[in-house]
């Protein structure tokens, strides 16, 4: 009995220490990572290495985090969407998994602002980059160095996300080991497309195909739910950010018939037109994975899906004027001119038909560097800017007419990414390399070159004029360098301000609204003649007074013109003005007033005066 009885003791001690060691074991292995970021709501999702609840903890401040929302069934995949937010408010969050507490200075996101607001968005962009390569490591190195402490709003994924064939354990080992160990994970949300090889797994491209790990892995707003028209497919999707419309398609799959992204009857096609048509957003970007213009490592000439992307895509996108379209695959770094209407062969592109202006677009005060300028009123495309940014994690490779044509700069040397900035009606773009240093870049600027008439009503003192862009200004009346100026002039002027490189000017003309007081306007008889007197206590804007004179009922003539007395038509004074006119004997009635013109050529008239008697003045 006694055996039996420590036998019995040693097996619950043994069971206790197994649970004991089960709930130690328990860790966050993947994420956090945010997905779904709209103004008021994020999604927050992350692995554990054992089933386990989930839970979030957050609010505005460290010592106030008294919002929180869980799930108590266990699970290894967590995710918590959570809700009412504030828009663009910081928030700072705690991960409560188990017994594990995931809490840092680092962990925080900002909800976006309200859908339209202009403000300072910043977007990090690359494709191809789950390959678990030294210079993945770099290039993320240099970018975290590169936007130093400024918050990184957004992080598009260009497809090939984990190589070779798109399996969980690739995501893990290539993607989430490689990025989670810093900030921007935890902070900023993820908008992921799919590439080939995120297809890999299966063997028939199907769209959306529930054995791939890509849409296990990623949560997509497929429902409308951040702005855009609802897709129902994670394959593609949009969103709005602040003043920026978000599409993400998929290039790769095939859905039912063998349809692809680029055939005119596909869901996807039809799909992509209705969002387009109804997007009312200034900036729209548009992103996936097989570039339609490249000749790095892959060729746009040959490949079917470049080819007819190139020639069934790319006119809808024109057609509905997007700004800038992004893609991954070729190992490279490729940034076209901002074209238009090419749809054939590289070497049917001729930069006289299908380049919109003729600058490289860098912005940098390097020759023929003025930045691309849209009129977003425009009824037709004033061009796309393509960028091709397929060496998160690698580069080379080029084909026999490496560069293509139709790209302003190629790279196939450095691994690199893009950082996009919008503000406003400026985007500005920088390609990082491995080693930190700026290769390219490029700027386009919305809504400038703008000419304004204004009027400065006679009750306002001074207008304040604002430049169209954001950046560097020279005022050329009084040389001042500040976005808005404010102006009092007396009379119409014009005013121009320009950027320190002259690539962009706006002219306003100010009007200036007529001011004058006419008081005292008598009649005299003098032995010289008619003593015709009155009185201005102000003008602005007067250039001259001509006297008219009515005799025995017949029709108002001019007898003489008298200029205005101020100095460049401005005074705030009295000033006294008198014209003799001499009358022949016979007119016994006299009728006089006076006509005030302004530099516009506008007149006005004072009220008739009238004089009876007869003046024995001789001719």
């Amino acid at each position: 009995m006694k055996y039996k009885f420590l036998s019995i003791k040693y097996l619950i001690v043994l069971l206790l220490l197994l649970s004991l060691t089960k709930v130690m074991s328990q860790k966050i292995v993947r994420g956090p990572y945010l997905q779904m970021a709209s103004p008021t709501s994020m999604t927050i999702r992350w692995r554990t290495d054992m089933p386990t609840t989930s839970k979030i903890i957050y609010g505005i401040t460290k010592n106030n985090l008294n919002q929180s929302k869980s799930d108590d069934s266990p699970k290894k995949e967590h995710i918590i969407t959570i809700d009412n937010l504030i828009p663009n408010t910081k928030y700072l969050y705690i991960v409560e998994t188990g017994n594990t507490i995931l809490s840092s200075a680092d962990i925080f996101f900002i909800t976006p602002p309200l859908i339209g607001t202009e403000q300072t968005v910043r977007i990090w962009a690359l494709g191809d980059m789950g390959m678990g390569t030294d210079v993945q490591s770099k290039v993320y190195q240099q970018y975290l160095k590169f936007v130093g402490n400024n918050y990184t709003n957004l992080w598009l994924l260009l497809g090939d996300n984990a190589y070779a064939q798109g399996y969980d354990w690739e995501y893990q080992q290539r993607f989430f080991e490689y990025y989670q160990t810093d900030r921007l994970m935890m902070q900023t949300a993820i908008f992921p497309s799919p590439g080939n090889h995120d297809y890999t797994p299966t063997t028939n491209r199907v769209i959306e195909d529930p054995i791939l790990d890509y849409f296990k892995i990623f949560s997509m707003p497929t429902n409308g739910e951040i702005g855009g028209v609802p897709s129902k497919s994670k394959a593609y999707y949009s969103y709005n950010y602040a003043n920026i419309h978000f599409v993400s398609l998929d290039s790769y799959g095939i859905e039912a018939l063998d349809k692809y992204l680029y055939s005119p009857d596909s869901k996807q096609m039809k799909w992509l037109e209705e969002d387009l048509k109804a997007n009312k957003q200034k900036w729209t970007i548009v992103y996936w994975h097989h570039p339609p213009y490249t000749m790095g490592s892959h060729n746009s000439d040959t490949e079917i899906d470049l080819k007819t992307i190139r020639e069934n895509v790319v006119p809808i996108l024109e057609r509905y004027k997007v700004d800038l379209v992004l893609n991954g695959h070729s190992h490279n770094y490729e940034r076209s001119q901002k074209i238009k209407g090419h749809y054939g062969l590289e070497a049917t592109y001729n930069p006289k038909v299908h380049t919109f202006g003729s600058s490289n677009g860098r912005y940098d005060n390097s020759p023929n560097s003025c930045p691309y300028v849209t009129d977003s009123k425009s009824p037709e495309s004033q061009g796309i800017v393509y960028v091709v940014n397929g060496c998160g994690a690698a580069n080379g490779g080029g084909q026999v007419t490496y560069p293509h044509d139709a790209m302003v700069y190629s790279n196939n040397k450095d691994g690199g990414s893009l950082f996009i900035e919008v503000s406003g009606n400026r985007l500005e773009a920088k390609f990082i390399t491995e080693d930190g240093s700026i290769k390219d870049q490029f700027s386009i600027f919305k809504d400038v070159n703008k000419k304004t008439e204004l009027k400065l009503e006679a009750n306002q003192k001074s207008l304040l004029l604002n430049a169209s862009w954001a950046g560097t200004y020279n005022w050329l009346h009084d040389n001042s360098k500040i976005e808005a100026v404010s102006v009092s002039p007396n009379v119409t002027t014009k005013y121009i301000v320009q950027d320190n490189q002259k690539c962009l000017q706006d002219e306003f003309t100010v009007k200036v609204a007529t001011t004058y007081t006419l008081k005292d306007f008598n009649l005299t008889v003098t032995k010289s003649g008619m003593a015709i007197d009155w009185l201005t206590t102000q003008e602005r804007g007067i250039v001259q007074f001509t006297i008219e004179r009515q005799s025995q009922n017949g029709e108002f003539k001019p007898i003489a013109v008298i200029p205005t007395k101020t100095k460049n038509q401005f005074s705030d004074k009295n000033l006294f003005y008198r014209y003799l006119d001499y009358v022949k004997s016979e007119e016994q009635t006299v009728n006089y007033r006076i006509k005030t013109t302004d530099n516009e050529g506008v007149s006005y008239y004072s009220n008739i005066k009238s004089v009876n008697t007869v003046l024995n003045i001789t001719d």
